[in-house]
């Protein structure tokens, strides 16, 4: 059972090769070395902690680190820190993990204060239960660090999954007692690399698959389409659930312009159920594996016109699902019909 989920920042979270590399080559520069470093060499400067960067990458001399630590870290909180990106699906991740009552951590080896601006500039600082990283004086370990995250979270480590890209990560997490996924999208783990005893995943989306699997599919995902109306207030297009998805009532637009469809019930009938297979699409499922339907009429006089046009839809169901037809006195945007649906995955 997975209660938590602790994460590395550079090269597991976000992508910020293009600043760390822009803002270590500026430093070497600064320090008058004009020697030429391979993108390996660069790979090796993203996840010990920075001191040690610059000798395991650059080879730097002793004598000149902490000059090098200066630079480095004023050019990157000028600019480097912004030239980051979230890796695909981190969002939904963590969106998706919260939802389902898991606690979130980051643990980095980066300066801790510099790893919560960046978690608050790519907008996702709020997702976070306890964030920690290195002290300016570098003097914390990675297993050091993953237990002040734990200190915070007060949960069985044993149920702790740290997720990161490199063997400082894997490292740290056997120190510290924890579970480790690794991510062989970011700097340090390849993607044929797999170890024995420990998960791998090459996306935040295979990552989630693996967690809700050991959790037993008892998580909440959120299920997000540009082929349905996008949600336009506080609520999912859909939600999956225990091998289930409920998917909030959809009106007549058309997603490709955000107007309503105008006609009759029964025209306007047609759009919400291409609108309501779409989102059981992007759900991993189709309209055969509806179990319940709720019909909302804003007049029960076209019923029976409508009802056609629900049959078309049902028409390949093996079982025709539970259903209920109710007129209301007025639905969104004045439309004449709404229909919610929940189906098995």
């Amino acid at each position: 059972m997975v209660e938590a989920v602790l994460f590395d920042f550079d090269g597991t979270l976000a992508d910020s090769s293009e600043g760390i590399f822009h803002t270590a080559l500026y430093t070497v520069r600064q320090l008058g070395i004009t020697k030429e470093y391979t993108s390996e060499d660069l790979r090796r400067f993203v996840g010990p902690p920075l001191r040690q960067c610059f000798v395991v990458a650059f080879g730097l001399d002793e004598s000149l680190l902490d000059e090098a630590l200066v630079i480095y870290r004023k050019e990157y909180a000028d600019r480097g820190k912004y030239m980051m990106k979230l890796y695909p699906g981190i969002r939904e991740l963590l969106g998706n993990l919260k939802a389902s009552g898991i606690k979130l951590g980051v643990a980095s080896f980066k300066y801790e204060e510099l790893v919560k601006e960046c978690l608050g500039y790519l907008g996702i600082l709020e997702f976070f239960d306890s964030v920690h990283g290195s002290s300016l004086s570098e003097d914390r370990t990675k297993s050091g660090i993953i237990n002040m995250v734990l200190n915070d979270l007060d949960v069985d480590r044993k149920n702790v999954l740290m997720v990161g890209d490199t063997e400082a990560d894997l490292n740290g997490a056997e120190s510290a007692g924890t579970g480790f996924a690794g991510v062989s999208y970011g700097f340090g783990f390849r993607p044929e690399e797999k170890r024995e005893g420990y998960i791998f995943a090459s996306s935040a989306e295979e990552l989630y698959g693996i967690i809700r699997k050991i959790n037993g599919g008892n998580m909440i995902e959120k299920i997000e389409t540009k082929a349905a109306p996008a949600a336009i207030g506080p609520y999912s297009q859909a939600v999956k659930a225990n091998g289930m998805v409920f998917a909030s009532g959809q009106i007549p637009i058309d997603p490709a312009t955000g107007a309503v469809v105008e006609g009759t019930a029964a025209e306007q009938a047609k759009q919400v159920f291409k609108n309501v297979n779409a989102v059981l699409e992007a759900a991993g499922t189709d309209i055969t594996k509806v179990v319940k339907a709720t019909v909302f009429l804003a007049d029960m006089a076209d019923f029976g016109s409508v009802n056609e046009v629900y049959s078309e839809a049902f028409r390949e169901s093996p079982v025709l699902p539970a259903r209920s037809a109710v007129a209301v006195k007025t639905l969104p945007k004045n439309v004449q019909v709404e229909v919610e649906v929940i189906a098995l995955v």
